[in-house]
């Protein structure tokens, strides 16, 4: 039977109707595809910006919005999301305005937002002429997670553990040359090297046995009170001439000599010591709130032998955390070893030979250039408090 003329191309109609329906499901799909991708790399963008704002924390302490906003619009636009630019706006909060970190002085939070992100198929259809916009959101914090309590930051100076005692399970060591570790018991949850194999003959290493590493960098820009008094030093300006004291207590304050005898208190605060320091004999300890004690480069005569040192650091202010700073610039060797010492703190020696012991197990954390830990008096490192680890880093949180 021979169909009508007339019935000829009337599919012709629904075909395209329906190519066209198709066409527009596939554009959709790849519009929704492509701003998926963009909103990822915005995404990636927000992260690294927040993390860039803490670390700029790190450094200048918290809060500061200033250095927080400098840093994170600064990484937003390497990333390609520059403020005010290609309908870009970068919004950096510190403290946060709200949300979990809300009026946490060391969190940064930052918002991307971009308008008329173009699409390309959908537009077609009247959809989305204008575009869409893309929000995203980060949040990163100053975190107290550093695990080391040792640096041994010299690359040609071998260190000597032997026939020593160490045990920390909470932290690890940080060498970055070697060290002679005979005959010792190291209980530690890591012990990083990066010079030659450390001699490890009749060692045990009841947790962690030593693994080769890249050198480590000297952990101070990442602790606040170390950070802080690198890059602003005490004024030695109208320091006491006379700093003898024989029993009694002792102010905090800048002494062109320091030398203390029988039972004496420091109380707390910030001493900055600018020439002789004696403690040799003298029972010493600090008072309730703790003390930072600074030596400047002029420091070279030093002398603890026999002293009985009982010492905590600052619990508060921009020293918080430190017990003693001594300037890169002077290296003569320190001795603690005949000392009875109980020491707790950042103890800041990073280009000096120490020879350590101490019969406290409080925290602390050792930055020394080298050191000689071989002692019969045995070397503890209590945990931090909770959250209060010295070594921080920038963390994205949220």
């Amino acid at each position: 039977m021979r169909k009508d003329a007339g019935q000829k191309g009337q599919v012709l109609p629904l075909i395209a109707l329906s190519l066209a329906a198709l066409m527009g499901f596939g554009g959709i799909g790849v519009d929704t595809g492509y701003l998926r991708y963009r909103q990822q790399a915005q995404q990636t963008a927000t992260d690294a910006a927040a993390a860039g704002g803490a670390e700029a924390l790190l450094r200048a302490g918290c809060p500061n919005s200033s250095a927080a906003s400098a840093a994170a619009s600064g990484d937003a636009a390497k990333d390609g999301f520059q403020d005010g630019s290609n309908n870009v706006t970068v919004t950096v909060q510190n403290p946060p305005s709200s949300g979990p970190f809300s009026n946490d002085s060391c969190a940064v939070y930052v918002n991307i937002e971009t308008q008329h992100v173009p699409t390309f198929f959908t537009r077609l259809f009247a959809f989305g002429s204008n575009g869409a916009s893309e929000s995203t959101q980060a949040a990163a914090i100053v975190s107290g997670s550093g695990t080391a309590c040792i640096y041994l930051l010299s690359a040609t100076t071998v260190s000597d553990i032997s026939n020593a005692r160490i045990t920390g399970p909470g932290c690890g060591i940080v060498i970055n040359d070697t060290a002679n570790m005979s005959n010792s018991t190291i209980d530690m949850n890591s012990i990083a090297y990066a010079g030659a194999a450390p001699n490890v003959s009749g060692a045990t290493f009841p947790e962690a046995a030593p693994a080769t590493s890249l050198p480590a960098a000297d952990p101070c820009v990442r602790i606040m009170g170390c950070n802080y008094l690198t890059n602003n030093p005490p004024s030695t300006a109208g320091c006491q001439s006379g700093g003898t004291f024989n029993g009694g207590s002792v102010s905090p304050g800048c002494y062109d000599k320091m030398t203390l005898s029988g039972n004496v208190t420091m109380n707390s605060g910030l001493y900055v010591i600018n020439g002789q320091f004696h403690l040799n004999n003298a029972t010493v300890a600090s008072a309730s709130g703790g003390v930072t004690i600074y030596m400047t480069a002029a420091v070279q005569d030093t002398n603890f032998s026999s002293a009985n040192l009982s010492l905590s650091p600052m619990t508060s202010g921009n020293t918080a955390g430190v017990l003693f700073y001594r300037n890169p610039s002077q290296s003569s060797a320190l001795d603690f070893s005949t000392c009875t010492c109980s020491l707790g703190g950042l103890l800041y020696f990073p280009t000096t030979q120490v020879n350590y012991s101490n019969t406290g197990s409080n925290y602390s954390v050792l930055v020394f250039g080298s050191a000689n830990f071989s002692t019969s008096h045995g070397i503890d490192f209590g945990p931090p408090p909770v959250g209060q680890s010295l070594i921080n880093q920038a963390v994205v949180a949220q």
